[in-house]
């Protein structure tokens, strides 16, 4: 199948020379003069077989005459199909494409193994305006004002030259516009000389995430600096979650806590019998008790913990618990009364 797109994009789509390309001919113009140009040689092959055939009086040369007019005649009617049928699978194929291309949420673009813009749809040429043609060295030109994503976008180029399917996100800030591209580059199945280029607009959903992770900073940060701990236990009393707060309290560096830490290990007397997320014998949903705590340098520390205990589906455990550390509180408390 030849896939030269050159004709197809000068038919429907302004291509970056500011001259006026000739009006291309319509597909089925095109054909219907195949039609009477091979109707005229099939026409010329028939007579001149039939006007040899009667000057010819031998019987054996009339025979082979006819046999050749027959056989040239079925030859030419051949490739009248064979040609027709190229044209309009070609045609078909043009028009799928557009119809895909064009309905597409994306600006997509084509190119060739030289970069050559091949196809492009209208999404995209709308991405180049104010920058230049509709091309693929100006899609990077969104990004050289950017160090780090114009360096990207070079790797996104080498992967393609190569044939790899590779994606990327990038920030564009051009003149007064700051936007955020996703942009996926794979070789076109079965072309490899091809490259399908597509180019969509995140912006929205990268404004969203950052606020979203902005939002979750400043709770971590509160959390973290809070003047109370907090942690979450599982069924086997293992730490999922701590504040620095608590981990300073404990004497333990906080990955190092959520990796290895087991709650009984940071308790002067655990209660015994019990299960190995419980503060209290009763094993109640809610548990409120102070106990004494392991803190740095083996100096215990004195803490009231307000615990709540959930069983989830299956067995699974999730616990709740608020830490205030009394010892630290009562010290304060003495300061001021001094």
């Amino acid at each position: 199948m030849n896939l030269d797109h050159h004709e197809f994009v000068s038919r429907h789509y302004a291509t970056s020379k500011p001259e006026a390309q000739p009006e291309p001919q319509a597909p089925m113009r095109r054909t219907g003069r195949s039609i009477w140009v091979c109707g005229i040689i099939f026409a010329a092959i028939t007579g001149v077989f039939s006007g040899v055939s009667w000057a010819v009086q031998d019987t054996l040369w009339l025979c082979a005459l006819t046999g050749g007019s027959a056989i040239g005649s079925a030859i030419a009617g051949f490739f009248l199909v064979r040609t027709l049928m190229r044209k309009t699978g070609r045609e078909h194929n043009y028009g799928m494409m557009k119809e895909i291309f064009e309905g597409s949420r994306g600006a997509r673009l084509v190119t060739d193994h030289s970069k050559e813009t091949l196809y492009f749809n209208k999404k995209f040429e709308r991405l180049c305006r104010g920058v230049g043609p509709a091309s693929l060295q100006t899609l990077a030109r969104l990004f050289e004002n950017d160090e780090g994503c114009a360096a990207a976008f070079d790797r996104l180029m080498g992967q393609a030259s190569h044939g790899y399917t590779d994606s990327v996100d990038l920030f564009s800030k051009h003149e007064d516009a700051e936007r955020w591209f996703s942009i996926t580059v794979q070789p076109v199945p079965g072309y490899p000389d091809f490259v399908h280029w597509r180019i969509d607009d995140v912006t929205q959903q990268h404004t969203v995430d950052r606020a979203i992770r902005e939002e979750r900073e400043k709770l971590i940060d509160f959390t973290d600096n809070a003047p109370v701990g907090f942690f979450s236990l599982d069924e086997n009393g293992a730490f999922v979650f701590a504040n620095a707060t608590f981990a300073r309290w404990v004497g333990e560096d906080l990955r190092h806590l959520l990796s290895t830490g087991r709650l009984h290990t940071y308790l002067i007397d655990p209660p015994k019998d019990v299960k190995p997320y419980d503060l209290t014998t009763d094993g109640n949903a809610r548990q409120v008790v102070e106990v004494k705590m392991k803190g740095p340098g083996g100096k215990a520390f004195l803490a009231s913990i307000n615990q709540i205990v959930v069983i989830e589906d299956g067995g699974h455990v999730r616990t709740r618990a608020v830490v205030r550390d009394l010892t630290g509180e009562r010290e304060m408390r003495k300061a001021l009364e001094a």
